[in-house]
């Protein structure tokens, strides 16, 4: 934000009468321009102001500069002291002129009448419309936005509402936000202030101030969660003269419609917005930009008027508006930046075609090289694990299969039946099991996004930090939907409220069980869950509409192990001699993860022969008998037999 210019009147005095002490205007003048002893001004020689003849003051210490907005604080009027401040000057509201009390100027005190009618009289010049247009992909918020704008249109029926002059836009990185009040500025509907981090609490209340006196306005206030807090801590100050701002908004305004002044703001994070700034007469309209669908991706894309050739263009971004799940307007414009950054770098200038498109290959590579901004950060991405690597377990990919692939390329039969898409899914059984794989592996074959979080490490000792963690996940597990988040050892977080868990622990089990019953919609997410420890979770994950199907990831059984070996074997040489229904039979008892642990001590054993004789001898049967025994059976019949009870309802 540029500087603020003020103005400053001194007069020339001759030399003998300068003292050393600054010579200051009034206190009245001092704090209407906001000045203080330390600061410094620079003097330049002003022309002469013209005397003001008429003055409007709303309901005056002397003064010699008068302009609109200017008060006037402690003045002695009917014997009681009360402030005033400045409304129109000659009927103007900006300007400065020169005040005399000899009869020259003379001073009025308004009614509230006369000031609304003031108001009234500039708001019938003609303006220019209140409207967003031209924004594809966001339809639904657009008309809400048009919506709310329409009411500073408008005299209202119902008087008893308290009505406010503002509205929040929320969504995550890239939807929009600033896009939307760029356009919402360049209406010229009124005159444009903005607000960022770089404003002070004593310019914000200015800003409200001239915004009131100059309507029609128009405050922005990009990014509000950095005006208000710094460092994870509310600014109270900077709060405060928002708040200030609003009630001065509200004063003296009629009941029947809305100060000609629009305060339009935009968060990525509501959770950082302070609780006063969202109470009756501030931030009560709330408008969410979400991430675009299909349908709003193509019309997006289409808007960014890409360099392709016509007769292929609407079969290439139909086809990139279906593939771009996830992806944000930004995500998209960038996308289409580094097709054709792409197609550009690939020219040669001294053979240059005619026509110059981008084509399909450009568009996969910046697919390659441009990922959704909600998996920016994300660090625990999946290995590709497919199916056929998990050996065995065909019952639990089938039951998986139903409850996650079935809703999502079934929805119109879905519908049909009134069957609502599966919520939760909660893999249990022994560990080792491949309860972890087998989540990995259903993220791979739907091509979700992932998000992988182990629930130790979402507890943190100071208070709330596991809260926000968990809102914060599901919050960006929507914006990268379709998606899949996985707890694995979900009893850290949702283990029994018996009076023996921390504090910390019950409320983030309330926060996920919150998220979980759908305070937002969890269109297009899946949660995914593991543990070894059922018995040990808190009912109320257990109820319909949380976990919905309990799937049971019992140790391989013959053809599971057999299927194991055989996974193995595809990776890796093995010689004609290994027996693998053999295998099979004599590991009955081991997990999935012990089986891949024998393989692996045979492929040692045949490692180490071939480093000592330099001959390609593959991994023997021998080596597979011999390793059996250094891997530990961990499943015992007590174990299996706890499972089978807790299945039972025991």
């Amino acid at each position: 934000m540029a500087p603020e210019s003020k103005i400053l009147e001194l007069k020339v005095r001759p030399y003998q009468h300068i003292s050393e002490r600054p010579d200051f205007k009034t206190k009245a003048f001092q704090e209407a321009c906001g000045f203080k002893l330390s600061d410094d001004v620079i003097i330049a020689r002003a022309g002469k102001l013209e005397v003001a003849k008429d003055i409007l003051i709303k309901d005056v210490a002397r003064a010699e500069l008068i302009y609109p907005g200017m008060t006037f604080r402690d003045v002695m009027y009917r014997r009681e002291k009360r402030t005033f401040e400045v409304f129109s000057i000659d009927g103007s509201k900006s300007g400065v002129a020169s005040f005399f009390d000899d009869g020259s100027s003379s001073v009025k005190i308004a009614t509230i009448a006369e000031i609304s009618g003031a108001v009234l009289a500039a708001s019938n010049v003609e303006q220019k419309p209140l409207q967003v247009v031209d924004i594809a992909g966001i339809d639904q918020a657009l008309g809400k936005l048009n919506k709310f704008l329409s009411n500073f249109n408008r005299q209202f029926y119902f008087t008893k509402v308290r009505r406010s002059p503002a509205v929040l836009l929320h969504g995550g990185r890239g939807t929009g936000k600033t896009f939307v009040l760029d356009k919402l500025a360049s209406t010229e509907w009124g005159k444009v202030r903005k607000i960022d981090r770089k404003t002070k609490p004593s310019e914000v209340q200015k800003i409200f101030k001239d915004s009131k006196i100059n309507q029609p306005s128009i405050i922005i206030i990009d990014d509000l969660e950095s005006v208000v807090t710094k460092g994870g801590e509310p600014l109270l100050d900077m709060t405060e003269a928002i708040c200030e701002g609003f009630e001065d908004l509200a004063k003296d305004e009629p009941p029947n419609s809305l100060p000609q002044v629009v305060v339009a703001a935009a968060t990525s994070d509501m959770l950082k917005i302070p609780a006063s700034l969202r109470k009756r007469g501030r931030f009560t309209t709330a408008i969410s930009l979400p991430v675009p669908d299909a349908a709003a991706r193509k019309a997006i894309l289409k808007s960014l008027n890409p360099q392709m050739c016509p007769e292929t263009q609407d079969e290439i971004l139909h086809d990139l508006g279906e593939r771009t799940h996830a992806y944000t307007p930004e995500d998209l414009a960038l996308l289409l930046d580094e097709a054709h950054i792409f197609a550009e770098d690939k020219l040669d200038a001294e053979n240059l075609p005619e026509q110059k498109f981008i084509v399909k290959e450009d568009i996969e590579h910046a697919l390659l090289e441009v990922r959704p901004s909600a998996m920016h950060d994300i660090t625990l991405r999946p290995p590709k694990v497919k199916w056929s690597d998990i050996g065995g377990q065909d019952k639990v990919k089938e039951a998986i299969q139903l409850a996650i692939e079935t809703p999502f390329h079934y929805q119109e039969i879905m519908q049909d039946f009134g069957r609502s898409p599966t919520k939760g899914l909660l893999l249990y059984g022994p560990p080792g099991c491949s309860k972890t794989l087998t989540a990995q592996a259903v993220a791979t074959e739907m091509g979700f996004n992932f998000f992988a979080v182990k629930g130790a490490e979402l507890l943190s000792k100071y208070v709330g930090d596991s809260e926000r963690a968990v809102r914060n996940i599901f919050s960006r597990a929507r914006a990268a939907a379709p998606s899949i988040i996985f707890f694995d050892e979900i009893e850290s977080i949702g283990g029994k409220r018996d009076g023996k868990n921390s504090n910390n622990g019950v409320n983030v089990l309330t926060t996920l069980l919150n998220e979980m019953d759908g305070i937002e919609s969890l269109k297009g997410v899946t949660v995914l869950a593991a543990t070894n420890k059922p018995q040990d979770l808190d009912l109320a994950l257990l109820r319909p509409g949380r976990f919905d199907e309990l799937i049971y990831v019992a140790p391989p059984d013959l053809a599971g192990r057999e299927a194991i070996i055989r996974a193995r074997q595809r990776e890796s040489t093995m010689a004609k001699d290994v027996d693998i229904a053999e295998l099979a039979r004599l590991t009955e008892g081991y997990s999935g993860a012990e089986m891949v642990s024998i393989c692996q001590k045979a492929f040692d054993a045949a490692i180490e022969r071939r480093k000592k004789n330099a001959t390609m001898e593959p991994a023997v049967m021998n080596d597979f008998l011999m390793a059996m025994p250094k891997i530990k059976r961990q499943i015992t019949p007590d174990m299996l037999e706890e499972f089978e009870r807790w299945a039972r309802g025991e």
